[in-house]
């Protein structure tokens, strides 16, 4: 995958994710993420993904903005796309 189609894959999931009130780790995201050829890794790695599919899609969609916000958090539960804001 681009860096694109991965942000617009984080963007398509989080807002599936966001509609149920789920919310997962970057662990998770991860995993998922590598079942479809996109592992970031680790998951400092992967916060910084985040943060970039939360800047691709801030004017894009404000909405699938807000729910990458809301879905994905770090090992302390904080929303992972601060780290890289």
């Amino acid at each position: 995958m681009t860096k694109e189609e991965t942000y617009e894959f984080i963007g398509d999931l989080a807002i599936s994710l966001y509609t149920k009130k789920i919310k997962i780790s970057l662990t998770a995201l991860n995993t998922i993420l590598a079942d479809n050829g996109a592992e970031y890794g680790n998951n400092r790695g992967l916060a910084a993904g985040i943060g970039g599919a939360y800047r691709y899609w801030k004017s894009k969609d404000p909405v699938v903005h807000h729910a990458i916000a809301y879905t994905f958090n770090d090992k302390d539960g904080e929303p992972a796309w601060m780290k890289y804001e």
